[in-house]
């Protein structure tokens, strides 16, 4: 006798549980026949107030306890052949896991995923509060992150994601209370924790970029509230009170490759230690100490080497004579133009 297997009916209630969500926003779920399945399962077309928002995306929707490990709390999609036509695919490919047993579903940016993992032969990914798959937060968070918008939370929301231990959801809450609250000055004293009480390794370099909203540099674009000058008074007070610590764990943030240019992290960086009433001081102490890594020191002495013009040789010579190469460019350089020009 003919069994109707119970994968199948697991599937299905993956592909309804999801097709409901989007149904339920009033956008559209075009379900691909399982005979032209390649590993795509559907396409979303969003929608907003009856009107197409022209955004289309591709889901692979897995179902089923099998695709859940309750011990790390993490959803599994197996990748199998699928890593180049997935990679390849020409709208955005995202992956929601559907766990019957607690009726709910969790999402990842696929594509995102494999840029960032490379070659896998299994895609996993933490069940948190940024990435669940329901009513509330498709309309919440799901559909403004494929559109590239701004996440719809209060305040409150966005500040208990920020005071999570996890990286992602403090992510999210950073961005969502940069953006949409910046003069709210209690955001700040949060932020200035943050960066003082965690290491540089935990801290997402995007609060740097914020930082630098403070002092700013003409490379940034912000759209939103404008900052006001009380707000920058209140939190350059901060910045003039960071310490030698505070101004390494800045200068660890700076890339080898990019170093300090325009539009760089590193720009930044010097935009936020330029800003600091007692830097001279603060960025010799970092040049002087030579239990630090040699780059972080000749960061510092790049920094000095703006400000100071040729009066920053003697300093860059003691590191040229610990073996710095880039300061004897740095040398040559203040010798041959009388200042360096960090932005041409």
């Amino acid at each position: 006798m003919p069994q109707y297997a119970d994968s199948i009916v697991t599937s299905k209630l993956g592909i309804n549980y999801v097709r409901s969500i989007v149904e339920s926003a009033k956008c559209i779920f075009h379900k691909i026949d399982q005979e032209n399945d390649l590993g795509i399962d559907a396409i979303i077309e969003l929608v907003k107030d009856g009107v197409p928002l022209n955004q289309q995306i591709a889901v692979q929707i897995k179902s089923g306890k099998s695709y859940y490990n309750a011990n790390s709390n993490q959803c599994i999609i197996p990748v199998g052949t699928h890593f180049d036509y997935w990679l390849n695919y020409p709208v955005p490919v995202y992956g929601i896991v559907y766990i019957p047993s607690m009726n709910t579903a969790n999402w990842v940016d696929i594509k995102t995923y494999l840029r960032n993992h490379g070659k896998r032969t299994v895609i996993k990914f933490d069940r948190t509060r940024t990435n669940i798959f329901d009513d509330d937060n498709f309309l919440k968070i799901f559909m403004p992150t494929v559109l590239n918008r701004l996440p719809k939370l209060s305040f409150e929301e966005a500040a208990s994601l920020f005071h999570s231990s996890h990286p992602s959801e403090k992510y999210l809450g950073l961005l969502v209370l940069f953006r949409s609250a910046p003069n709210n000055l209690q955001i700040w004293d949060w932020f200035i924790s943050y960066f003082k009480t965690r290491p540089a390794g935990e801290i997402a370099p995007i609060l740097i970029y914020y930082f630098a909203h403070i002092p700013w540099h003409p490379d940034i674009l912000y759209r939103g509230e404008e900052i006001t000058p009380e707000t920058k008074k209140y939190v350059q007070r901060y910045f003039n009170s960071f310490d030698k610590q505070d101004i390494v764990k800045l200068l660890s943030f700076i890339d080898q490759e990019t170093m300090i240019s325009r539009g760089s992290i590193g720009q930044s960086v010097e935009t936020i230690i330029s800003s600091i009433q007692n830097r001279d001081a603060l960025l010799l102490e970092v040049i002087e100490d030579n239990t630090l890594p040699m780059f972080l020191r000749e960061c510092a002495g790049l920094i000095y080497a703006y400000h100071n013009n040729t009066a920053a040789i003697p300093v860059l010579k003691s590191l040229s004579e610990q073996g710095s190469e880039y300061s004897d460019i740095l040398i040559s350089t203040l010798k041959e133009y009388g200042w360096i020009d960090l932005y041409t």
